[in-house]
């Protein structure tokens, strides 16, 4: 197993968001956060973004687990405004 690992430090950075933004961001990401993923699998939110870090033994292994936290798509499916 390769285990790889990467530190980098943040000197500067920007908000992002309206006024009402943190608030909104709570009451709609706090759902996503709370999903069960697999114990291979984490979600991380920042501002607008979202990123799902998957580990497997190998790569194929990574992508098996990853297709089992597709369910974030249908969480997000779900919660558009436009459909």
């Amino acid at each position: 197993m390769i285990n790889v690992s990467e530190t980098r430090r943040i000197t500067k950075g920007c908000p992002q968001g309206s006024c009402c933004g943190p608030g909104f961001w709570n009451v709609l990401y706090n759902s996503l956060l709370k999903l069960e993923l697999t114990n291979h699998s984490q979600a991380i939110a920042f501002a607008d973004d979202l990123i799902v870090l998957t580990r497997g033994d190998t790569v194929v292994e990574a992508e098996n687990y990853m297709n089992i936290e597709m369910k974030i798509m249908e969480w997000a499916t779900n919660r558009l405004m436009f459909r």
